[in-house]
């Protein structure tokens, strides 16, 4: 059954920044649908393809570009962006990415749970130390559990400059 991609799937809520540099750094969000295919050679092809209409199973990237529309650099660490994995969709694991970002990740074994409910199980860690808390087990986390990401863009942003951050969701 195709969908229609909405407006309400383009918007990436929970993006944070500190408030002063609210004003100073414009944030924008693109959603492409990823074709890929394996070549004659062996090799995984991949094209990033208008998401106007896509399927349960289709993987899509998002794209969170921000540009420091400000007249003075914004310091490294003052960038941060958390985006929770949309609504009807799975995190393809370890698909996030972003120049000069550091990427952290938080999980839950409790399908309803939310970014804003971060508890000691659910800390924002790097991909390799997430875990969940399953009564008295401790397990690594599986992508179906990853509810959010968090980048924290570690570079100066001169005025007028840009970057980006991004990960894939498969839509289910």
């Amino acid at each position: 059954m195709m969908r229609r991609l909405g407006l309400a799937l383009l918007a990436v809520a929970g993006l944070g920044l500190a408030s002063w540099t609210l004003a100073e750094v414009r944030l924008s969000t693109t959603v492409h649908r990823v074709d890929s295919w394996i070549e004659e050679e062996g090799e995984l092809e991949a094209e990033l393809t208008d998401a106007a209409l896509v399927a349960a199973g289709d993987e899509l990237r998002y794209t969170i570009a921000f540009t420091n529309t400000g007249l003075v650099p914004v310091d490294p660490g003052v960038i941060v962006i958390t985006n929770p994995i949309p609504e009807s969709t799975e995190y393809v694991w370890d698909t996030a990415g972003g120049i000069n970002a550091r990427i952290l990740y938080h999980a839950s074994a409790a399908a309803e749970a939310s970014v804003d409910d971060v508890s000691e199980e659910g800390a924002f860690l790097p991909l390799d130390d997430l875990v969940v808390t399953e009564g008295a087990l401790v397990r690594s986390a599986a992508a179906a559990e990853v509810r959010a990401i968090r980048w924290i863009y570690e570079a100066f942003l001169p005025p007028g400059e840009s970057s980006e951050v991004w990960f894939h969701v498969r839509l289910q």
